[in-house]
């Protein structure tokens, strides 16, 4: 029998994720999961890197795309 598939719980440095920017969707990658000051946010850029710039985004207003191997926005 089939086990049932679930969807990752939280997000790990590395993981892929969809950003929509205004007109364009571009895709990032995790630098960081704990940012000072939020512990809704996360941190990713184009490279990954820590100090490199990116955009902070709510973990909640995505959700993980089994299909695409990839955090993508809810809704």
């Amino acid at each position: 029998m089939k086990e049932a598939k679930r969807g990752r719980a939280t997000m790990q440095v590395g993981d892929r994720i969809l950003v929509n920017k205004g007109i364009g969707k571009e895709v990032y990658i995790i630098a960081r999961v704990e940012v000072p000051h939020s512990p809704e946010k996360v941190f990713a850029s184009k490279s990954g890197g820590d100090f490199t710039i990116g955009v902070k985004v709510w973990r909640s207003d995505y959700v993980w795309n089994e299909r695409n191997r990839m955090w993508t926005p809810r809704g």
